[in-house]
């Protein structure tokens, strides 16, 4: 371990406070974060025999052109959505903002101007080259790397483990792809592209490096599906793609909604979490998970102050709350 704290942090104690803290603080939102989760699993699996096709002729191009339609679908409704919730500046949401910082295109409107040309320029070179060039053989092949019949179309139970299979895999191969382009040696030629926002929006989820977008983002967020191969469905793989899409969205648009229904699970990462990655340019290099973190003792200094400030913060709430019940 690096320092004492994040030896403290790892000791049972230090990660219960810490997620007993994470849970209060959604409030009522934990409510509509189970019930978002119990939609998403229990329910939408069984949509599937209502859209998917009975038949497909061509399982290669049907995997190619459903793959992209949906990648491109749900990024884009994702960035429309935390559009509209930047422009409304309803205090309702902003009261969930991670930081103090005034938002990119208020601090600073011509780099603002700037950064989102090449941002759009570099996301639609990502999109429309990269994504197709990593899926063409299976349109020259016309094989699909996953099931698409009908009939074999995935249960509740199959979309739950592999997904909780998928997000254990991405997080291990994202951690360790992230920490090295981190590299001193490699960093100012591939992740800083990715770090020039510095307090991110959601648009900031996707952008990076044509390398690292290869590398650092679609393989480790596919490896999952691919060491499963062909006992994954093409249904749950899109079930996985819309999750990832939207959980690096939430995780980069600047607020800690407490309905996210992406930090659920116990020692969870949060848009707070990876913020202070950001801000810091070091540690904090998990992505659904801070385990990774916790075990080599690559969680930021200042975040661990943040939660230590948490701490204090609940436990005086605490205090006081069962002093007004004694009065």
């Amino acid at each position: 371990m690096k320092n004492a704290n994040n030896h403290e942090l790892l000791q049972d104690d230090g990660i219960l406070d810490h997620e007993k803290i994470r849970y209060k603080r959604k409030g009522f939102g934990l409510f509509f974060a189970i019930l978002f989760t119990l939609i998403w699993f229990l329910l939408v699996p069984q949509m599937s025999k209502h859209i998917w096709p009975y038949r497909i002729e061509r399982e290669g191009v049907f995997f190619f052109f459903s793959n992209l339609i949906v990648h491109e679908g749900i990024f884009i409704l994702n960035h429309v959505l935390m559009w509209i919730i930047y422009k409304l500046e309803w205090s309702f949401f902003e009261n969930y903002k991670t930081h103090d910082v005034p938002w990119p295109w208020k601090e600073n409107s011509d780099k603002w101007n700037k950064l989102i040309k090449e941002t759009i320029i570099l996301l639609a070179f990502n999109h429309i080259v990269i994504i197709p060039l990593l899926t063409i053989k299976f349109y020259i092949t016309d094989i699909s790397p996953f099931r698409i019949d009908y009939e074999s179309l995935p249960t509740c139970f199959e979309v739950i483990w592999q997904t909780v299979f998928f997000m254990i895999m991405d997080d291990f191969t994202f951690y360790w792809s992230h920490r090295f382009l981190h590299w001193d040696k490699i960093y100012p030629y591939v992740h800083k592209v990715h770090h020039k926002y510095v307090n991110t929006v959601s648009i900031a989820s996707e952008y990076a490096h044509p390398l690292e977008y290869i590398f650092g983002n679609g393989l480790t967020s596919s490896s999952g599906p691919l060491i499963l191969g062909k006992r994954v469905h093409l249904f749950t793989l899109f079930m996985w793609s819309i999750l990832r899409i939207s959980e690096t969205t939430d995780g980069h648009c600047g607020y800690e909604f407490s309905w996210s229904p992406y930090r659920l699970l116990p020692m969870s990462a949060s848009s707070e979490f990876h913020n202070f990655h950001h801000i810091n340019f070091k540690g904090n290099y998990g992505s659904f998970f801070t385990y990774m973190d916790r075990i080599f003792g690559t969680i930021n200094s200042k975040y661990l102050k943040f939660i230590e400030t948490k701490k204090e913060y609940s436990k005086k709430s605490v205090s006081q709350n069962m002093t007004k019940k004694i009065k």
